[in-house]
């Protein structure tokens, strides 16, 4: 993961590349994504409100929106009725969901790796990224 510095920085040459600029308002957010995992944006908003109380949760949500669309955020959807936000700067990972708790427990699998080469190999179909979300019961749960 680059740090603080050198992400801000690559972040506003995206920026500036597609015609937007660094506001303030993409740079507090982006550095409070910064080793956050699937945060939504109402969560990043309560997170930033009190020493930000000038952005309000609609710049919150055009700025992920924005972000998104340029691939500076991967936008996850964990069935949960609203979407959560990380950095795609973060490591890919995927993802396991209780349905019980609500419990995101993260993972990497070498086999899933395997898995969508083999289909790529097979099929003929180009992988440009993958996430696989496992649904079920965490540990606790399903010892309840």
């Amino acid at each position: 993961m680059l740090g603080y510095t050198n992400l801000v920085s690559e972040l506003e040459q995206l920026l500036r590349s597609r015609g937007y600029r660094l506001t303030n308002q993409r740079r507090v957010i982006v550095g409070e994504l910064e080793g956050a995992r699937h945060l939504s944006a109402e969560e990043l908003h309560d997170r930033l409100k009190c020493e930000h109380p000038e952005l309000g949760l609609s710049t919150v949500y055009r700025t992920l929106d924005l972000l998104h669309e340029l691939g500076i955020v991967r936008k996850e959807d964990f069935g949960e009725g609203y979407s959560r936000y990380e950095l795609a700067t973060e490591r890919m990972h995927h993802h396991a969901r209780c349905r019980e708790c609500g419990a995101v427990i993260e993972f990497n699998e070498e086999l899933m790796e395997y898995l969508a080469l083999q289909v790529e190999r097979e099929t003929g179909f180009v992988t440009e990224w993958h996430e696989i979300t496992l649904h079920g019961r965490c540990a606790a749960c399903s010892h309840s």
